[in-house]
Protein backbone atom coordinates (compact mmCIF):
# COMPACT_ATOMS: atom_id res chain seq x y z
CA UNK A 1 0.00 0.00 0.00
CA UNK A 2 1.58 3.21 -0.87
CA UNK A 3 2.45 5.56 2.00
CA UNK A 4 -0.32 8.84 2.17
CA UNK A 5 0.01 12.14 3.52
CA UNK A 6 -2.86 12.69 5.75
CA UNK A 7 -4.26 15.20 7.77
CA UNK A 8 -6.13 13.87 11.16
CA UNK A 9 -8.49 16.66 12.64
CA UNK A 10 -9.06 15.77 16.57
CA UNK A 11 -6.22 13.84 16.75
CA UNK A 12 -6.38 13.52 21.07
CA UNK A 13 -9.65 12.22 21.71
CA UNK A 14 -10.38 8.35 22.07
CA UNK A 15 -11.25 7.62 18.17
CA UNK A 16 -8.51 10.32 16.76
CA UNK A 17 -5.54 8.53 19.09
CA UNK A 18 -7.05 5.46 17.57
CA UNK A 19 -6.85 6.23 13.95
CA UNK A 20 -3.82 7.87 14.25
CA UNK A 21 -2.12 4.89 16.01
CA UNK A 22 -3.52 2.47 12.73
CA UNK A 23 -2.36 5.09 9.83
CA UNK A 24 0.95 5.35 11.57
CA UNK A 25 0.81 1.33 11.74
CA UNK A 26 0.09 1.23 8.22
CA UNK A 27 3.09 3.42 7.11
CA UNK A 28 1.64 6.57 5.93
CA UNK A 29 2.53 10.02 7.53
CA UNK A 30 0.42 12.10 9.30
CA UNK A 31 -0.11 15.36 11.05
CA UNK A 32 -1.86 15.29 14.35
CA UNK A 33 -4.38 18.85 14.85
CA UNK A 34 -5.50 19.66 17.82
CA UNK A 35 -6.44 21.91 20.95
CA UNK A 36 -2.75 23.20 22.57
CA UNK A 37 -4.08 21.69 25.90
CA UNK A 38 -3.67 18.33 24.12
CA UNK A 39 -0.27 18.67 22.53
CA UNK A 40 1.46 16.67 25.28
CA UNK A 41 -0.36 13.85 24.49
CA UNK A 42 0.09 14.18 20.86
CA UNK A 43 4.11 14.88 21.44
CA UNK A 44 4.02 11.64 23.25
CA UNK A 45 2.48 9.66 20.21
CA UNK A 46 4.63 11.28 17.68
CA UNK A 47 8.08 10.61 19.47
CA UNK A 48 6.86 7.01 18.86
CA UNK A 49 6.48 7.67 15.06
CA UNK A 50 9.96 9.87 14.10
CA UNK A 51 9.54 10.66 11.02
CA UNK A 52 5.72 9.91 10.20
CA UNK A 53 4.10 12.01 12.82
CA UNK A 54 4.02 15.84 12.91
CA UNK A 55 1.71 17.42 15.72
CA UNK A 56 -0.23 20.86 14.92
CA UNK A 57 -1.94 23.08 17.55
CA UNK A 58 -5.63 23.62 16.20
CA UNK A 59 -8.56 25.33 17.59
CA UNK A 60 -11.72 24.48 15.53
CA UNK A 61 -13.37 27.80 16.98
CA UNK A 62 -10.95 30.07 15.71
CA UNK A 63 -10.07 29.91 11.59
CA UNK A 64 -6.74 31.57 12.26
CA UNK A 65 -5.14 28.17 13.69
CA UNK A 66 -6.38 26.42 11.42
CA UNK A 67 -5.70 28.30 8.27
CA UNK A 68 -2.00 28.32 10.05
CA UNK A 69 -1.84 24.51 10.31
CA UNK A 70 -2.71 23.76 6.89
CA UNK A 71 -0.16 26.60 6.01
CA UNK A 72 2.56 24.51 7.93
CA UNK A 73 1.07 21.34 6.40
CA UNK A 74 1.47 22.97 2.34
CA UNK A 75 5.24 24.15 3.60
CA UNK A 76 5.76 20.53 4.81
CA UNK A 77 4.68 18.14 2.08
CA UNK A 78 3.12 20.28 -0.56
CA UNK A 79 0.36 18.50 -1.05
CA UNK A 80 -2.34 15.67 1.01
CA UNK A 81 -3.56 12.19 -0.14
CA UNK A 82 -6.41 12.34 2.35
CA UNK A 83 -8.01 14.07 5.57
CA UNK A 84 -9.86 12.16 8.39
CA UNK A 85 -11.75 14.72 10.25
CA UNK A 86 -12.50 13.27 14.00
CA UNK A 87 -13.01 16.61 15.67
CA UNK A 88 -15.55 16.66 17.54
CA UNK A 89 -17.42 17.63 21.17
CA UNK A 90 -20.32 15.51 22.59
CA UNK A 91 -23.28 17.46 24.60
CA UNK A 92 -25.52 16.55 26.79
CA UNK A 93 -28.47 18.38 27.90
CA UNK A 94 -32.34 18.94 27.17
CA UNK A 95 -33.57 20.43 24.22
CA UNK A 96 -35.24 23.87 26.12
CA UNK A 97 -32.09 23.60 28.38
CA UNK A 98 -29.43 23.86 25.82
CA UNK A 99 -28.31 27.32 25.73
CA UNK A 100 -27.11 29.52 23.12
CA UNK A 101 -23.67 29.16 24.38
CA UNK A 102 -23.89 25.19 24.58
CA UNK A 103 -25.32 25.13 20.46
CA UNK A 104 -22.47 27.81 19.32
CA UNK A 105 -19.53 25.30 21.11
CA UNK A 106 -21.17 22.23 19.79
CA UNK A 107 -21.51 23.68 15.72
CA UNK A 108 -18.03 25.14 15.83
CA UNK A 109 -16.70 22.29 17.04
CA UNK A 110 -18.41 19.78 15.05
CA UNK A 111 -19.43 21.27 12.42
CA UNK A 112 -18.03 25.08 11.25
CA UNK A 113 -14.24 24.64 12.45
CA UNK A 114 -14.44 21.25 10.00
CA UNK A 115 -15.72 22.67 7.38
CA UNK A 116 -13.67 25.29 7.19
CA UNK A 117 -10.40 22.50 7.69
CA UNK A 118 -11.67 19.98 4.87
CA UNK A 119 -11.85 23.53 2.57
CA UNK A 120 -8.58 23.71 3.88
CA UNK A 121 -7.44 20.14 2.68
CA UNK A 122 -9.01 20.36 -0.29
CA UNK A 123 -7.33 23.04 -1.27
CA UNK A 124 -3.86 20.42 -1.36
CA UNK A 125 -5.19 17.71 -3.09
CA UNK A 126 -4.64 19.27 -6.70
CA UNK A 127 -4.56 15.26 -7.77
CA UNK A 128 -7.58 13.71 -6.04
CA UNK A 129 -7.45 12.55 -2.62
CA UNK A 130 -9.76 11.07 -0.25
CA UNK A 131 -11.63 12.37 2.98
CA UNK A 132 -13.45 10.79 5.66
CA UNK A 133 -15.95 12.01 8.67
CA UNK A 134 -16.46 10.78 11.74
CA UNK A 135 -20.04 11.25 12.22
CA UNK A 136 -21.72 9.33 14.63
CA UNK A 137 -25.60 6.99 14.86
CA UNK A 138 -26.70 9.52 16.56
CA UNK A 139 -26.71 11.56 13.09
CA UNK A 140 -29.66 8.86 12.32
CA UNK A 141 -31.00 7.14 15.61
CA UNK A 142 -30.75 9.52 18.75
CA UNK A 143 -32.55 9.95 22.16
CA UNK A 144 -33.36 12.40 24.75
CA UNK A 145 -30.78 15.28 25.63
CA UNK A 146 -28.90 14.62 22.41
CA UNK A 147 -30.43 17.76 20.41
CA UNK A 148 -27.34 19.66 19.88
CA UNK A 149 -25.10 16.70 19.30
CA UNK A 150 -27.91 14.38 17.21
CA UNK A 151 -28.24 18.21 14.80
CA UNK A 152 -24.62 18.60 14.51
CA UNK A 153 -23.38 14.78 13.40
CA UNK A 154 -26.96 14.77 10.86
CA UNK A 155 -25.12 18.10 9.86
CA UNK A 156 -21.71 15.92 8.89
CA UNK A 157 -23.56 13.60 7.41
CA UNK A 158 -25.02 15.86 4.94
CA UNK A 159 -22.13 17.36 4.26
CA UNK A 160 -20.60 14.56 3.37
CA UNK A 161 -23.14 13.84 0.43
CA UNK A 162 -22.82 17.32 -1.10
CA UNK A 163 -18.99 17.00 -0.99
CA UNK A 164 -19.07 13.68 -2.23
CA UNK A 165 -20.68 15.35 -5.54
CA UNK A 166 -19.49 18.28 -5.95
CA UNK A 167 -15.45 17.09 -5.29
CA UNK A 168 -16.48 13.86 -7.13
CA UNK A 169 -15.00 15.18 -10.54
CA UNK A 170 -11.70 16.52 -8.92
CA UNK A 171 -11.51 12.35 -8.04
CA UNK A 172 -11.79 13.15 -4.37
CA UNK A 173 -14.12 10.47 -2.80
CA UNK A 174 -15.68 11.61 0.35
CA UNK A 175 -17.58 9.14 3.11
CA UNK A 176 -18.05 9.14 6.62
CA UNK A 177 -18.48 6.97 9.25
CA UNK A 178 -21.09 6.87 12.13
CA UNK A 179 -19.81 4.97 14.91
CA UNK A 180 -22.26 3.92 17.60
CA UNK A 181 -20.68 3.73 21.23
CA UNK A 182 -17.20 3.19 21.42
CA UNK A 183 -15.42 1.61 24.95
CA UNK A 184 -12.98 4.93 24.81
CA UNK A 185 -15.44 7.37 23.03
CA UNK A 186 -16.80 10.47 24.81
CA UNK A 187 -19.94 8.36 25.84
CA UNK A 188 -19.85 8.22 29.66
CA UNK A 189 -19.45 4.20 30.16
CA UNK A 190 -22.53 4.04 33.00
CA UNK A 191 -24.89 6.36 31.31
CA UNK A 192 -28.33 5.00 30.66
CA UNK A 193 -27.91 6.23 26.99
CA UNK A 194 -24.72 3.40 26.61
CA UNK A 195 -26.72 0.76 28.11
CA UNK A 196 -29.73 1.61 25.83
CA UNK A 197 -27.46 1.28 23.31
CA UNK A 198 -25.39 -1.81 24.30
CA UNK A 199 -29.27 -3.06 25.01
CA UNK A 200 -30.32 -2.69 21.14
CA UNK A 201 -26.72 -3.77 19.38
CA UNK A 202 -27.20 -7.41 18.22
CA UNK A 203 -23.81 -8.91 19.06
CA UNK A 204 -24.52 -6.93 22.77
CA UNK A 205 -21.50 -4.51 23.46
CA UNK A 206 -19.98 -1.77 22.10
CA UNK A 207 -17.23 -0.99 19.59
CA UNK A 208 -13.84 -0.66 20.03
CA UNK A 209 -12.16 2.52 18.78
CA UNK A 210 -9.52 -0.15 16.93
CA UNK A 211 -12.59 -1.52 15.16
CA UNK A 212 -13.96 1.85 14.07
CA UNK A 213 -10.09 2.96 13.12
CA UNK A 214 -9.96 0.13 10.58
CA UNK A 215 -13.38 1.44 8.96
CA UNK A 216 -11.69 4.58 8.38
CA UNK A 217 -7.67 2.53 7.13
CA UNK A 218 -10.12 1.47 4.56
CA UNK A 219 -12.14 4.14 3.25
CA UNK A 220 -9.16 6.46 2.95
CA UNK A 221 -6.70 4.13 1.38
CA UNK A 222 -6.08 3.65 -2.15
CA UNK A 223 -7.92 0.74 -1.92
CA UNK A 224 -11.01 2.47 -2.00
CA UNK A 225 -11.57 3.19 -5.38
CA UNK A 226 -15.13 3.83 -6.17
CA UNK A 227 -16.95 4.34 -2.69
CA UNK A 228 -18.08 7.81 -2.47
CA UNK A 229 -20.76 9.84 -0.53
CA UNK A 230 -21.53 6.72 1.89
CA UNK A 231 -22.38 5.87 5.43
CA UNK A 232 -20.42 3.05 7.03
CA UNK A 233 -22.22 2.16 10.40
CA UNK A 234 -20.13 0.60 12.76
CA UNK A 235 -22.39 -0.09 15.72
CA UNK A 236 -22.48 -3.74 15.37
CA UNK A 237 -26.33 -3.75 13.71
CA UNK A 238 -28.09 -1.71 16.49
CA UNK A 239 -29.34 0.26 13.49
CA UNK A 240 -30.96 -2.22 11.59
CA UNK A 241 -33.16 -3.14 15.15
CA UNK A 242 -36.39 -2.41 15.00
Amino acid sequence: MPRQRIALLGAAGGLGGAIAETLLTSGHRVWLLDLPDHQETLHSLAMRWAGQAEVLACDFRHPDTISAAFATIAAQAGCLDACVNAAGVIHRAGFTDTTPEDLERVMAINVTGPFLALQQAVALMPRGGRIVNIASAHGLRTGPERSAYAMSKGAILALTRALAVELGPREILVNAVAPGPVSTGMQDASSASRRRWQAATPLGRVAHAEEVARAVAFLVSTENTFISGDTLMVDGGATAMI
